[in-house]
C-alpha cells in the first residue's frame, strides 16, 4: 500500500511540474508544423472570386435622358450591358414575332447625354476597387425589340439607309473610356444590333434583308478592332460574322478548310460569344445542320473554337423547354463527348450557370460525371470531389482555368544570413487558359508583417489547360528579418494602374483552406527564420 501511495505522489507531482512548465510558456503544445503543409488536393469549391472566369451575374443599364447610374460590378468576372436606343433614331426594319422599333431618342452622340460616360467611366473605376473582370456589350436593344440601330434618311427619299457611321461615331466614344481602363475590361461582346445585342434580326446583320452581305457587320467588328486597345478581346455572336470578317461569306467548306490547315491566320483578339448555348444541337441556330453558308456545324465550329484559345468563350444557357431540351440533340446527354466539348471550346464563363430553376440548368443537375467522362490528361484524382455529381457544378467551378497544387516542398528553416527553397508542380485542371498576362508573387508573413518577392523565373501563363509546370525556387531572406515562423504564400495576379488594384486580383487555388483573402495569396506552408549574422539582402529576393 505504502509503495502505490508512492508512485501516486510522484505521477502527481510530475503532472504539476509540467502544467508549471507549460504556464512558463517552455513547451509549445501548440506547435505549429514546419515546412509544406499545403493538401495536394481539390476541395471542390467554386472559387468565384478568381478573375476571369466563372459564373458572370449581368446588368442591363437602360440609358434614356435621365441620370445613368453607377454600377458596383462584384465578383470575379461581371457582365455590363448597355442599352444605347436613346442615341438612335431607330429604322424601318420589322420581323416577326419581335416588336417595331420603339423608345429612340434620335441620333445623336453619347456626349449630348447629361453624365452617360462619366457614370460608366465610374462603373469601371468601382469593378477595379472590388477586384472585379469585365464583359462589355452595348446595343440599341435590351429586349424583343428590332429597328432600334441607327438608321438614315436622305432628303427626298423616304427609304431608311443604314447609319453605320454613327455606330462607328458610338464605338470610337466607347473605347475612349474603356483604353483609360483596359485593365478592368477583359472583352467586348460585338453586340450593337439585334434584339439584346445578339447580333441577329437586323438590317445590319448577316441576313437575307441584304442578301447575306457581310460588310455592315464587318464595319462593326472592324471598328472594335480598331479602336480598342490590343489587349481587350473582342466577340461576336456566331460563326458566321467570322466567316465574313475572314472573307468566306458563301464559302463555308472553305472556311473550315482553312481553319483546319492552319492556311487562315486567326486573329488572336477575336472570339464569339454564344447566347443560345447548349438548348439544341444547333444551339438556337449558333451552327447549322450543314456546312452551308451562312453556317458551320456545330462539330466544324468546335474545331475553330478549340483554336481561339487566347479569348474568352461562353454567354448564357439557353431558355428551353424540357421536351425540345431532350428532342433536339442537346449535347449534354452524349457523356464523354460534352466533357471533350467544353476542354476544346475552352468555355470560360456562363451568366446563368447557378440559376437552378431554369429548365437546362436543372437537368444539368440531373446528369453525373462519370469516370468514364475524363478527357486525355485529367486524372480521376484531379477532378474527386466532381466524380458522381453534377455537371452543372462540374461546369460552374472548371470555366477558365483552375489551379491546383499536385506536389509540395518547402525549406522548414533558415538563417537570416542564408536562403530558403520551395519546389512543386502546379496543374491547371480547368476548361481553359489564363487570359492576360500574369504575375507570380511568393510572400512570407508573421502577424501584419509581410515580405514580398517577384518570382520573374515563373511565367505562370504557361499552365495551359491540362497542363502541369513543375517550379523549384531559391529566396535569400530579409537581413532585418524578424526570428521566428513565417507563413510562407504564394500569389499569381495581374498588374492593375495600382498596387492595391492589383493586389486585389490574386487567384485562390483549388487546394483546401489555404487561401488568405486579405492578402489573396495560397498559403504552402511555414517556415522557422533563425538568427545568423545578418548578412541577407534587404528584401525579399528570388536567387536565380
Amino acid at each position: 500500500m505504502i509503495k502505490k501511495r508512492t508512485r501516486f505522489l510522484s505521477l502527481v507531482l510530475a503532472f504539476g511540474m509540467f502544467c508549471a512548465t507549460i504556464e512558463a510558456g517552455s513547451v509549445d503544445v501548440k506547435a505549429e508544423s514546419l515546412g509544406s503543409t499545403i493538401r495536394l488536393e481539390d476541395k471542390g469549391d467554386e472559387l468565384a472570386d478568381n478573375i476571369e472566369r466563372g459564373r458572370c451575374s449581368y446588368t442591363w443599364v437602360k440609358v434614356d435622358g435621365s441620370s445613368c447610374p453607377v454600377l458596383n460590378p462584384k465578383g470575379g468576372m461581371y457582365s455590363i450591358m448597355y442599352d444605347l436606343r436613346y442615341f438612335s433614331s431607330g429604322n424601318s426594319f420589322t420581323k416577326d414575332g419581335y416588336d417595331n422599333s420603339n423608345g429612340c431618342g434620335g441620333n445623336k452622340n453619347l456626349t449630348e447625354h447629361p453624365n452617360f460616360l462619366k457614370a460608366f467611366e465610374q462603373t469601371l473605376s468601382n469593378a477595379r476597387k472590388n477586384g472585379t473582370s469585365l464583359v462589355l456589350r452595348f446595343s440599341y436593344s435590351s429586349d424583343r425589340t428590332v429597328g432600334n440601330e441607327p438608321g438614315l434618311l436622305l432628303d427626298g427619299d423616304s427609304t431608311v439607309y443604314h447609319n453605320t457611321e454613327l455606330i462607328r461615331q458610338h464605338i470610337k466614344q466607347l473605347s475612349e473610356v474603356i483604353n483609360k481602363n483596359k485593365d478592368v475590361v477583359l472583352a467586348v461582346e460585338c453586340g450593337m444590333f439585334g434584339p439584346w445585342g445578339e447580333m441577329h434580326s437586323s438590317m445590319y446583320d448577316i441576313d437575307e434583308c441584304n442578301d447575306y452581305d457581310p460588310q455592315f457587320s464587318n464595319a462593326i467588328i472592324d471598328r472594335w478592332l480598331n479602336k480598342l486597345d490590343p489587349d481587350i478581346k473582342v466577340l461576336v455572336r456566331a460563326p458566321k460574322h467570322l466567316m465574313g470578317y475572314y472573307g468566306y461569306a458563301n464559302n463555308a467548306e472553305g472556311f473550315n478548310q482553312a481553319v483546319a490547315n492552319g492556311t487562315l491566320k486567326l486573329n488572336s483578339r477575336l472570339g464569339m460569344y454564344n447566347d443560345g448555348y447548349l438548348g439544341t444541337s444547333t444551339d438556337y441556330g449558333t451552327f447549322g445542320d450543314e456546312n452551308e453558308w451562312p453556317y458551320i456545324t456545330r462539330d466544324k465550329g468546335i474545331d475553330m473554337l478549340e483554336k481561339l484559345s487566347e479569348v474568352p468563350y461562353g454567354g448564357e444557357c439557353a431558355y428551353v423547354d424540357l421536351d425540345t431540351l431532350k428532342s433536339h440533340g442537346s449535347p449534354i446527354y452524349t457523356g464523354k463527348n460534352f466533357m471533350s466539348e467544353l476542354y476544346r471550346t475552352h468555355l470560360s464563363y456562363l451568366h446563368n450557370i447557378n440559376s437552378e430553376d431554369e429548365v437546362l440548368i436543372k437537368e444539368l443537375n440531373h446528369v453525373d460525371v462519370s469516370k468514364s467522362d475524363l478527357v486525355k490528361g485529367l486524372d480521376a484524382s484531379d477532378v474527386t470531389p466532381y466524380i458522381g455529381h453534377s455537371y452543372r457544378k462540374f461546369m460552374r467551378d472548371h470555366m477558365g482555368y483552375r489551379i491546383l497544387v499536385k506536389e509540395s516542398k518547402l525549406s522548414s528553416e533558415v538563417s537570416k544570413d542564408g536562403t530558403f527553397t520551395m519546389s512543386g508542380s502546379m496543374k491547371n485542371v480547368g476548361f481553359g487558359n489564363f487570359l492576360t498576362k500574369k504575375y507570380t508573387e511568393v510572400i512570407l508573413k508573421k502577424g501584419d508583417k509581410t515580405y514580398v518577392a517577384s518570382v520573374d523565373s515563373f511565367n505562370a501563363n504557361d499552365l495551359k489547360s491540362l497542363a502541369t509546370k513543375d517550379y523549384k525556387w531559391t529566396f535569400s531572406v530579409p537581413s532585418d528579418i524578424e526570428a521566428g515562423n513565417w507563413e510562407v504564400y504564394v500569389r499569381i495576379r495581374n498588374k492593375r494602374n495600382t498596387e492595391d488594384a492589383s493586389v486585389k486580383t490574386g487567384i485562390r487555388f483549388a487546394n483546401p483552406d489555404c487561401f488568405n483573402t486579405n492578402i489573396r495569396a495560397n498559403k504552402i506552408g511555414t517556415i522557422k527564420v533563425s538568427g545568423g549574422n545578418s548578412k541577407g539582402g534587404s528584401g525579399l529576393k528570388e536567387v536565380r
